[in-house]
């Protein structure tokens, strides 16, 4: 830690990783097409993934921020740090150094039922794709239970749940709107 002291301070600013400018040149996976075609695009990310040398480097474009495969893969070693380029085009880069430091790069906080959550400029989002029930229900309710104020909450699940209107309601919540994606679907929900 103390060879670099630079990039330690600089992630703690909230800065870009000093390893970022030597992923800028690397061509990205793009997984757009494949979730459009209806598919899942893990096998493919890990199959790019496997070959990677320590020091190495992978840059995946995604429609959204892709938080599960961020904490996948800080799991197997890699720091990752992403931008919002456009509406739908999120690039992600990851580099095999560790994972030193996958959280701060990554901008998501993990909740005790596995479900993440982070800030974009539409809201508090929360991926409980995955999750298996009660778990997806249990963390949304924790999640909005815990907001002072007119905060939206995008809800990222996989189906639709059938059982999180009633409970929001009992708790002066909505859902004000919903978009169906390939394997993405987008709750909007608001105070009433």
């Amino acid at each position: 830690m103390a060879e670099n002291p630079s990039m330690e301070a600089n992630t703690k600013a909230g800065g870009p990783p000093e390893w970022l400018a030597l992923a800028l040149d690397r061509p990205p996976v793009d997984v757009r097409g494949i979730l459009a075609g209806g598919e899942d695009p893990f096998a493919a990310i890990m199959e790019a993934a496997a070959p990677i040398a320590f020091g190495g480097f992978l840059v995946i474009d995604a429609p959204f921020n892709p938080s599960p495969l961020r904490r996948i893969l800080a799991g197997r070693g890699f720091s990752s740090y992403g931008r919002k380029l456009s509406e739908g085009h999120w690039r992600v880069f990851f580099h095999l150094d560790g994972g030193a430091d996958w959280e701060a790069g990554a901008e998501v906080e993990v909740l005790p039922e596995g479900a993440m959550t982070w800030r974009e400029d539409d809201g508090i989002h929360i991926d409980v794709r995955k999750l298996s029930p009660p778990n997806p229900l249990l963390a949304i309710i924790r999640l909005i239970e815990g907001i002072d104020g007119d905060e939206t909450v995008v809800v990222h699940h996989d189906r639709e749940p059938q059982l999180l209107a009633p409970e929001l309601a009992e708790r002066g919540w909505h859902i004000a709107r919903m978009a169906s994606e390939v394997v993405n679907i987008r709750l909007w929900l608001e105070r009433i």
